[in-house]
């Protein structure tokens, strides 16, 4: 009956989805051609410091982009994430701001986005996000980000719209899933979320701490300051806002 229920869920949202835009793919080659340099052994170099922002070398990232004089969207989106992913919130905005005019732009909301949630700035975070979202359809982590600043503001069933889309693009995606649950829980559906919770092997300790976390969101949205709520995606862990902007290629760039 609760795995029944799940299923319910998923087509009752998904009916809700069918004024979004249809999906489509980016041609397999756009990303890695963002990265190409003028020579071969910039493109190499360039492919190094990827390397480095994959296992999280932020500082050494940078550190070699001040070197050489890189000039690809692909260069400038990966000083982009390493400033932002070290602490270095400003610098890297204006790097993804510049990324909104070349072959890297969905990018360029998406971090802008990521930037304006984790500081509270809701209203610029989902108009950045949206775009990102909108470029980007099929890219599970980004209907993840989207979803979290829907649900930081208040709109609890266009997060879960958000958060059921990234489950079915990614069945694995452990972090959409929870907030899916979350989503459900502070639109006051306890009886859909642990039927969601458990069809995905929640545990029931995992289940509670997630109303624990409904909770302390619902207490901070309620409270007389002018910003309370867009404080609760700094508040609430693993919301996948703070997470690293994978080193895209192929059709997801």
């Amino acid at each position: 009956m609760r795995i029944q229920l799940a299923i319910l869920l998923t087509s009752a949202l998904l009916s809700a989805c069918s004024s979004q835009p249809k999906l489509s793919k980016v041609p397999v080659d756009s990303g890695q051609q963002c990265y190409q340099e003028a020579s071969r052994e910039m493109s190499v170099r360039l492919d190094l410091i990827r390397q480095l922002v994959s296992e999280g070398q932020y500082f050494s990232a940078i550190a070699h982009l001040e070197r050489e004089p890189f000039a690809s969207d692909g260069a400038r989106f990966l000083m982009a994430e390493s400033l932002r992913k070290s602490g270095q919130p400003e610098a890297a905005l204006a790097e993804y701001h510049k990324l909104k005019d070349g072959c890297l732009h969905a990018l360029g909301y998406l971090g802008a986005g990521k930037i304006y949630a984790v500081n509270g700035k809701l209203h610029e975070a989902l108009e950045e996000l949206k775009v990102a979202r909108d470029l980007l359809p099929t890219d599970a982590n980004i209907r993840n980000d989207y979803g979290f600043a829907l649900l930081a503001s208040g709109q609890f069933k266009r997060a879960q719209q958000e958060f059921l889309t990234a489950i079915q693009l990614n069945n694995e995606h452990r972090i959409a899933i929870k907030n899916l649950v979350l989503a459900l829980i502070l639109d006051q559906d306890t009886k859909t979320a642990w039927a969601v919770a458990e069809h995905h092997s929640m545990t029931p300790e995992a289940f509670q701490d997630l109303m624990v976390r409904a909770a302390q969101f619902k207490k901070v949205s309620l409270t007389p300051q002018k910003d309370a709520v867009a404080r609760v995606p700094v508040q609430i862990p693993d919301s996948g806002l703070e997470q690293p902007i994978l080193i895209r290629t192929g059709e997801t760039l």
